[in-house]
C-alpha cells in the first residue's frame, strides 16, 4: 500500500512539473524555429534549429532595454533592502514603540496589494510635473515602494528567529544599538536578505504596465521591449521567444545558485 501511495505521489508530482514546464520549454524550442517552422501544423516535435533568431535579438535595441532592467531591478532592490531591513528590526525587536504595531505592519503589507493601474495616473502626473519621465530614476523610486513593504514582512521573520540574548550579550560588551543591528543582526539574517532581495529583482524585473506608461525610449525595460516584437505585419515568434530566453537566463540562474535562501525565503523565515 505505501508503495501504491509512494507511486502515485511521484506520478502526481511529475505531472504537475510538467504542466509548469510546457509553457517554458515550448518557448525555448520556439526561439530556435523559423518563421515558417513556428507554424508547422501539424506541430513538429524533431527540427532543424537555427540561431537566426539570436542574432536578430543581440542586434536590435533590446539588449540595451534588457540592461535598464537590470540596473533599475538592482537599484530599486538594494534600495528596498535598505529601507526595509531596520524598518523590519524595528518591528521585531521594538514593538512597543509603535502603538498597534500589528495593524501598522499589515498597513505596510497593504501597500503591497495596490495593484499598480490604480496609482499609474497620479504617478505619470508626479514624473511629468518634476521632468522624470523616460527615466531609470523615476522606476526605481517607484518599484521600491511596492517592493518595501514585502521586504519588511519577509525580513521580520528571519529577525524574529534571531535569539535575542545574541544581542543582548552584545550591549552587554557595550555596543551600541546601531552596531548591534550592523554587526550582529544582519550577518544573521543574511539568508532572509538574499531571499527578499532576490523576490524584489525578480518582481521588478517583470513589472510591465508601469514600464509601459512611464517610459518610451531612454529607460524602456526588457518586458517592454519584448512587447515591440508585435509588429504591423504580425508578431515575430521566433524572435519574441528568443529575447524572453535571454530575459529569463540571468535570474534563473542566479536563482539557481542562492536556491537555499530562496527557499528559507518562501516559508518566510520558518526553519
Amino acid at each position: 500500500m505505501k508503495i501504491v501511495k509512494s507511486a502515485a505521489s511521484y506520478i502526481v508530482a511529475f505531472t504537475i512539473l510538467a504542466l509548469f514546464m510546457l509553457p517554458l520549454v515550448w518557448v525555448v524550442l520556439t526561439s530556435f524555429k523559423t518563421r515558417v517552422q513556428v507554424f508547422d501544423n501539424p506541430l513538429k516535435v524533431f527540427f532543424t534549429p537555427t540561431l537566426d533568431n539570436y542574432r536578430a535579438v543581440f542586434a536590435s535595441e533590446f539588449m540595451s532595454n534588457m540592461a535598464n532592467s537590470f540596473v533599475i531591478a538592482g537599484l530599486s532592490a538594494l534600495f528596498s533592502l535598505a529601507v526595509a531591513a531596520p524598518c523590519a528590526f524595528a518591528f521585531s525587536r521594538y514593538p512597543r514603540a509603535l502603538p498597534r504595531s500589528d495593524n501598522a505592519l499589515f498597513w505596510v503589507l497593504s501597500l503591497r496589494m495596490l495593484p499598480p493601474i490604480a496609482v499609474v495616473v497620479p504617478y505619470y502626473l508626479a514624473l511629468r510635473s518634476l521632468g522624470l519621465l523616460d527615466t531609470h530614476l523615476a522606476l526605481i523610486v517607484i518599484y521600491s515602494v511596492f517592493n518595501i513593504s514585502f521586504a519588511v514582512w519577509l525580513l521580520k521573520g528571519f529577525f524574529d528567529e534571531i535569539p535575542p540574548e545574541i544581542e543582548e550579550a552584545a550591549k552587554v560588551e557595550g555596543w551600541r544599538p546601531l552596531q548591534v543591528f550592523l554587526r550582529v543582526s544582519l550577518p544573521l539574517a543574511r539568508s532572509g536578505l538574499v531571499a527578499a532581495g532576490l523576490f524584489c529583482l525578480i518582481q521588478s524585473l517583470n513589472e510591465f504596465l508601469l514600464a509601459l506608461l512611464l517610459t518610451s525610449s531612454k529607460a524602456a525595460t526588457g518586458p517592454v521591449a519584448i512587447s515591440n516584437f508585435q509588429r504591423f505585419f504580425g508578431v515575430d515568434w521566433g524572435q519574441m521567444s528568443a529575447a524572453a530566453v535571454i530575459f529569463m537566463a540571468p535570474p534563473l540562474i542566479f536563482a539557481f545558485l542562492v536556491r537555499n535562501h530562496l527557499v528559507r525565503g518562501m516559508s518566510f523565515g520558518a526553519r
